[in-house]
């Protein structure tokens, strides 16, 4: 069975998401955790991270993940290791894996089907609320004159509204800059729904974008910081062929 679920694939690229299942590591990371920072044995971490190349066929120096901070920054990718201080990722190397590692907050995927370009992204509240999103858009224009209309882009699956509940400081946030909006129910926050607005106004078709509509905290599949605090996380990849 794949580790990796495709969201996208032909003869030029990879675009997928993986679930909590496949690996080696114990409770509570159990079973397919690929993030060495929440306290799994970095042995485990890396033999699934092994198991993930090894179904990709290129080398686990290829992998490219992020120091991810709840940040806008993005960088763009040239060569395989751990990138600081950022929460987006740009690369047009082929054999190049992207990942961004979630457990609730939004993976979100980029494909630039024209010039050839993927990128990730990690949308959690702090990103989606600095537009993260439309700002990845913006970088993919500068750094290689991407079309917005030419770009796929996939949120894979996450905390969704009926789960994510926030506090009414950040609710009063929410409010003062986009209304109502992005708030389900008072006391919910849909950054989903958020996140593919910042795309549109970026020039994203929608026809271009796919929305999870899986919440990692009702889907045990997934990994959920909300549901269980201790626990490991899936990731969002791409890779250039």
């Amino acid at each position: 069975m794949s580790l990796i679920k495709a969201v996208f694939e032909d003869e030029n690229v990879l675009l997928g998401f993986t679930n909590r299942w496949g690996g080696v590591s114990q409770k509570p990371f159990a079973d397919f955790n690929l993030a060495s920072y929440v306290g799994d044995k970095k042995r485990d971490v890396w033999r699934n991270r092994n198991l993930l190349v090894g179904e990709l066929g290129v080398s686990e120096k290829n992998i490219v993940w992020m120091n991810q901070m709840h940040s806008d920054k993005i960088q763009v990718a040239t060569k395989g290791g751990e990138v600081m201080g950022t929460d987006g990722l740009v690369t047009d190397q082929t054999k190049l894996i992207l990942m961004v590692l979630v457990a609730d907050c939004i993976p979100i995927l980029f494909y630039d089907l024209v010039k050839k370009v993927v990128a990730v992204v990690h949308a959690g509240r702090k990103g989606s609320f600095k537009n993260i999103s439309g700002k990845m858009i913006a970088k993919l224009q500068s750094e290689v004159n991407s079309n917005p209309a030419d770009i796929k882009v996939f949120l894979g699956p996450s905390i969704q509204k009926t789960c994510y509940e926030v506090n009414q400081n950040i609710i009063g946030d929410f409010k003062n800059k986009w209304g109502n909006k992005y708030i389900h129910k008072s006391k919910y926050l849909d950054l989903p729904l958020l996140n593919q607005a910042q795309l549109m106004s970026a020039g994203v078709l929608r026809k271009n974008i796919t929305v999870s509509d899986i919440c990692t905290h009702c889907d045990s599949n997934y990994f959920s910081y909300r549901r269980e605090e201790k626990t490991g996380r899936f990731a969002g990849v791409v890779m250039l062929k």
